[in-house]
């Protein structure tokens, strides 16, 4: 699997569809909650006979990746999560949430089954929108009309000396993590996150037990991803306070919260000139910042690459075909993999063919375990150490996606005929 790669609306729609599915090839997408309700909400520009916010929401969901998309949990869950001690990963993999524990034959699993994200961007595509869906666009649209920055950054710049309002994007990441980090405050910074990031007013009395219990710790030190999205949250109020960020754009709210998702991905790929100044500032030394234009020319440059192969090399489908760039590639893709997956250029020997009893046999696994799983109740998660030895993830991936043939025609009829087992062994079973 290619980086990780957390990318914003602005990004997704620049690409053409071809250039979409490239993308999709090249990376482990990681699709965030904040541009599933960015996208959404397009849906309340519709009006009367004006199907174009619905066209829009349909071209978007075409472009989601879905063959190496992952939905990430939305940052707030993760940092209470965090806060009540169960620590977040911050390496550069998603978090996802949803999966259901399993064991079976003496080993353990965990199954992830379609997410209603995925079920949604579906119907997307196919210009089906259900009711709730429609509802929801329009009460965002509104309640993000009625929040008033200006009012929080006049709030904070009442308490903020004028010599210690920040004078660039720099200062104000550097002033908000020194009240995160400040000493002797780390009950203020715990309070904060819980406030700053509109956590339950209930769950305040069990973040204070599980950090007392810890031995009151930093907040950094304590809940790392809490005190990340705490930072980010301090920097965007601190840099309105100075007008380094207007206060008249609350769409500048919804920007600011993609960063919240970066110690999930290698890489952060925006066209918003907010995200160029601000992202690099919270980013590690493994991470990258990718202005948007330049990756959809690096993606049109390989979608024509591999375009120009030979017809029977195509007919393996592009899921074989572009599985990453060329080893012998020195474009953009390929530089980012350098960064994030050292050795892939080195040749690797071919594995050997599956024997149809070895072939038979993974999927009689594949399907026990599903079924496990869906037949509950849940086995309890895998123990610490205890290595997962199966994992189930369920997606819908179209045969084909722009101009392009995504399986062979064999892994197609396989599939097909699959499929035809299964609805027959339902019938029976009706």
């Amino acid at each position: 699997m290619g980086p990780s790669l957390v990318f914003d609306k602005s990004f997704l729609q620049s690409l053409s569809v071809d250039e979409a599915v490239m993308l999709d090839q090249m990376f482990t997408c990681i699709v965030t909650p904040v541009f599933m309700v960015e996208t959404l909400a397009d849906l309340a520009k519709e009006t009367g006979t004006d199907k174009s916010a619905a066209n829009a929401v349909a071209g978007l969901a075409e472009r989601t990746p879905v063959a190496h998309g992952y939905m990430n949990t939305f940052h707030q869950h993760v940092a209470e999560s965090d806060l009540l001690g169960d620590r977040a990963a911050m390496d550069h993999r998603p978090a996802v949430a949803g999966g259901i524990p399993v064991r079976v034959e003496g080993k353990s699993g965990v199954v992830f089954e379609k997410s209603p994200e995925a079920e949604a961007f579906e119907r997307w595509q196919a210009g089906a929108f259900l009711d709730v869906e429609r509802r929801f666009a329009s009460q965002w649209r509104k309640e993000l009309g009625e929040f008033d920055l200006k009012a929080v950054a006049d709030g904070y710049r009442s308490i903020i000396r004028k010599e210690d309002r920040p004078k660039s994007h720099a200062d104000a990441r550097r002033l908000a993590a020194q009240i995160v980090d400040a000493p002797g405050q780390s009950f203020r910074a715990l309070r904060m996150s819980h406030d700053l990031l509109d956590l339950p007013v209930e769950a305040m009395r069990a973040i204070a037990t599980a950090w007392k219990a810890a031995g009151s710790p930093s907040l950094r030190e304590y809940a790392p991803f809490a005190a990340h999205c705490l930072e980010i949250d301090l920097y965007f109020v601190l840099a309105m306070t100075n007008g380094i960020i207007s206060d008249q754009r609350p769409s500048n709210r919804i920007d600011v919260s993609y960063l919240c998702y970066l110690p999930f991905a290698h890489v952060f790929v925006s066209q918003d000139r907010l995200h160029r100044a601000a992202a690099p500032l919270f980013m590690t030394d493994r991470q990258r910042f990718v202005w948007g234009l330049d990756l959809k020319a690096d993606l049109k440059r390989l979608n024509e690459h591999f375009s120009g192969l030979p017809e029977e090399e195509k007919a393996k489908g592009l899921f074989l075909l572009a599985s990453n760039p060329p080893t012998d590639d020195q474009g953009l893709c390929a530089k980012l993999w350098d960064a994030a997956r050292p050795g892939w250029r080195e040749p690797r020997p071919a594995a050997p063919p599956l024997t149809r009893e070895q072939h038979d046999e993974i999927i009689r696994q594949s399907k026990g375990i599903r079924a496990a799983a869906l037949a509950g109740p849940p086995s309890s998660l895998p123990r610490g150490g205890e290595e997962i030895q199966h994992l189930s993830i369920a997606r819908f991936i179209p045969k084909a996606r722009g101009s392009w043939r995504m399986f062979s025609v064999e892994a197609e009829a396989a599939s097909d005929e699959e499929r035809r087992v299964e609805r027959e062994a339902r019938r029976r079973q009706e």
